[in-house]
């Protein structure tokens, strides 16, 4: 059998799904990540590469930004270099993955063993938060702390990664009634443990906005006339209660906002603190060393413990890439996102479009790119599923996938 790029990166994009199950080997998940770029890129035909309004908010997002960290900033990195790369050039190239048959039929399969292992870290997440039952009595606070203390990873990240798990499931059930029983079952089961999952870590920004995503694909539903079951209506309705009541933090977060000054709270702080720096660096962007110093510096006026025990930065990707890249780097980003809004819906490509809505909302809380867990996801997802917005629509997609 002759080995070529193709045969080695179907069985690559299969590892670089199940990596999250070993999350804590951070640098075999990077490994993956850099060999898959590579693989992509030795896929590309550069000659035929044609600038358009749909590639160019990648291409220019790329381009900004390595030419920040070559030429702008007072040292040149190369390790942001290459998770723009990854960010936005690597995925663009998953083009060429469309015109591949054997990625299309294994691209579902490849979604499911995503699921598959993050259904397993979920068990583990389970089983952690039953056996510490005595250390934190049911208090949802201190399970929380312990979850991250011991398995050293942020709740952000591991809640976007099962919201992700969560969306690629519903896509695979959508074709429920073809599924063998063992596989609906199988399917029923892991749902319920990813659920567990974004329960017991309970990321507020995460969960909102897998709510959002899910009203939006009801109005989807709606626009096209497609009557949704009363009993489907009825489920979600009795999960969002569940989550809302087994969990302290929403009634928690209506009672600081009542009771409390925010004001003083972590998030205005950093939200504060980087328009301040935005402003001084007059929307043009600053040196990406200096950042994390200038916001601690301006977080001294703050009472709020947070801030002066740990690193706390933008905690908003959207100020980042204003303080990385100015304001050139974040309407090339949003451009980028307003692309793969538009090309989705009008394409009718609903799993991406409901995975890019996650993402722009989890941007609005948190740095998600600036981690590996980030930009692990990130670029897993683009890769998988971008390159099917510039695919020619004589390419059957469908039919090779059920063939």
């Amino acid at each position: 059998m002759k080995v070529t790029v193709k045969t080695i990166l179907i069985p690559t994009l299969y590892l670089l799904a199940i990596s999250p199950f070993i999350y804590y080997l951070e640098a075999i998940q990077s490994l993956l990540m850099i060999v898959t770029g590579l693989l992509l890129l030795s896929l590309a035909k550069f000659k035929d590469l044609k600038i358009k309004f749909k590639n160019a908010p990648f291409i220019a997002s790329f381009l900004v930004l390595s030419f920040y960290c070559l030429f702008y900033f007072g040292s040149s990195s190369f390790k942001l270099i290459g998770e723009s790369f990854l960010l936005f050039l690597g995925p663009l190239l998953s083009y060429y993955l469309y015109k591949t048959d054997s990625f299309i039929q294994n691209r579902k399969k490849i979604q499911f063993a995503y699921c598959i292992a993050l259904s397993l870290l979920c068990c583990y997440f389970i089983g952690f938060y039953i056996n510490d039952i005595p250390n934190h009595h049911l208090d949802w606070y201190l399970a929380r702390y312990n979850l991250e203390f011991y398995c050293k990873i942020h709740g952000t990240y591991i809640c976007l990664w099962i919201g992700i798990a969560i969306l690629f499931l519903a896509d695979y059930l959508s074709d429920y009634k073809n599924l063998p029983v063992s596989l609906k079952i199988c399917s029923f089961l892991m749902f319920l443990v990813l659920l567990s999952g974004l329960i017991i870590y309970n990321s507020r920004n995460i969960i909102l906005g897998l709510l959002i995503v899910l009203i939006l694909r009801f109005a989807i539903l709606k626009s096209q006339k497609i009557v949704v079951h009363t009993k489907l209506k009825l489920a979600v309705v009795f999960v969002v209660l569940l989550v809302v009541l087994l969990s302290r933090r929403y009634l928690d977060a209506i009672d600081f906002m009542i009771n409390e000054s925010f004001t003083n709270s972590t998030r205005y702080a950093s939200w504060s603190c980087s328009l301040k720096l935005i402003y001084e660096s007059h929307f043009l962007g600053m040196d990406y060393n200096l950042i994390q110093a200038k916001l601690n510096e301006c977080y001294q006026p703050f009472d709020n413990f947070e801030l002066k025990k740990f690193r706390i930065n933008s905690h908003n990707q959207y100020l980042d890439f204003l303080l990385k890249g100015g304001f050139v780097l974040l309407v090339t980003f949003l451009w980028s996102l307003f692309v793969k809004i538009k090309e989705t819906l009008k394409q009718k490509q609903y799993l991406y479009f409901s995975v890019t809505v996650l993402f722009m909302l989890s941007f609005i809380t948190e740095n998600i790119l600036v981690r590996q867990y980030g930009i692990y996801i990130y670029f897993f997802c683009d890769v998988l599923l971008l390159g099917i917005i510039f695919t020619n629509k004589n390419h059957r997609i469908d039919e090779i996938e059920k063939s």
